[in-house]
């Protein structure tokens, strides 16, 4: 029985050498945290080289590969988005690793669920000069689903992540320099907010006399349900936006006039994102008196996901691009 046995290992061991080679095990190979690779152009060759690799050509291939890594065998695609590294085509090869901000993405690396992830078309300049200013109001504006309470006093709120969003995909995506004021507003004193606001837009403004477009962004609330302030972009569920003007100033047409290109273009691009028509305020001025494009932003209600207003926030962005470059 013990000879049985020798000989048995004896027919095993190349097969696990050989899953031991090739898979990089005590090598460099497996690193984890990035995408693996020598040069950016080169992901789709080792991709290649590693399903071949992968392809469970026989039986005891595929139980030798569960044993060792612990995996089934499947298409790389799906071992990225499970954090599982590649095999390169050359083992024992010292490679750099590169993080997923340096690489350029592909649809086959980004999880289902959205990852606040944007991907790099090309190579982009962002502007010298800050084009777009955001700030909060009511910072403490958040998304009962998410964070378990509708305000989070003294705090910033889930309005202010959806803002980051924003923030990111005008930069990331379109080269839009933006600056992103978080300074509480709403606390100790919730009714002074406005007061407080429009000190730091003013301030904002001075620092940033170039600024294009000046962003308030608040969520609403008052809603027994929240479908009607979510819609569906590209099969994912989102925030819709309502647009508010405040018509209690002298200027205020010209505000109304930069929200109507903005409902024009987003009703082009992302039909169904914008909540109703633009709601104008005529006891209203919402500090939108600091510039003439100055908007007020409802993402969403108190009943909508983080995930969602995010979501929406990062459609918007391209609205807000599309809109600048055309008065640039």
């Amino acid at each position: 029985m013990f000879q049985n046995w020798r000989r048995n290992l004896r027919k095993l061991l190349p097969w696990c050498l050989l899953v031991m080679v090739l898979s990089g095990c005590g090598s460099s190979l497996w690193q984890t945290g990035g995408l693996a690779i020598e040069q950016d152009e080169d992901w789709q060759q080792y991709i290649g080289a590693g399903w071949v690799l992968c392809q469970p050509d026989s039986p005891l291939s595929v139980m030798l590969w569960q044993l060792i890594s612990g995996t089934v065998p499947v298409s790389p695609y799906q071992q990225l988005a499970g954090g599982f590294p590649l095999l390169a085509e050359k083992p024992g090869k010292t490679i750099r690793l590169v993080t997923e901000e340096e690489a350029f993405y592909a649809s086959a690396f980004v999880p289902e669920d959205w990852q606040h992830r944007f991907e790099k078309i090309q190579e982009l300049t962002v502007s010298q000069e800050v084009q777009v200013i955001l700030y909060h109001t009511h910072n403490a504006e958040t998304y009962l689903p998410t964070a378990g309470v509708s305000k989070v006093n003294g705090e910033n709120g889930g309005v202010v992540q959806a803002a980051d969003v924003f923030q990111a995909a005008l930069q990331q995506k379109y080269g839009i320099r933006t600056v992103h004021n978080t300074t509480l507003h709403d606390y100790p004193n919730w009714n002074r907010a406005y007061q407080n606001s429009l000190l730091t837009a003013q301030q904002l403004l001075q620092s940033n006399p170039d600024a294009m477009a000046v962003f308030d962004i608040h969520r609403d609330a008052g809603f027994t349900s929240k479908e009607p302030t979510t819609t569906t972009i590209n099969g994912k569920k989102a925030a819709r936006i309502m647009l508010v003007i405040g018509a209690n100033h002298e200027t205020w047409k010209e505000n109304l006039a930069f929200a109507r290109q903005l409902e024009q273009t987003c009703n082009q691009l992302y039909p169904g994102l914008l909540r109703e028509n633009i709601r104008i305020k005529e006891t209203g001025r919402y500090n939108q008196q600091v510039h003439p494009h100055a908007v007020l932003l409802e993402i969403g209600s108190d009943l909508n996901t983080q995930e969602e207003a995010d979501y929406a926030m990062e459609c918007f962005a391209q609205v807000v691009a599309e809109v600048l470059q055309e008065q640039s």
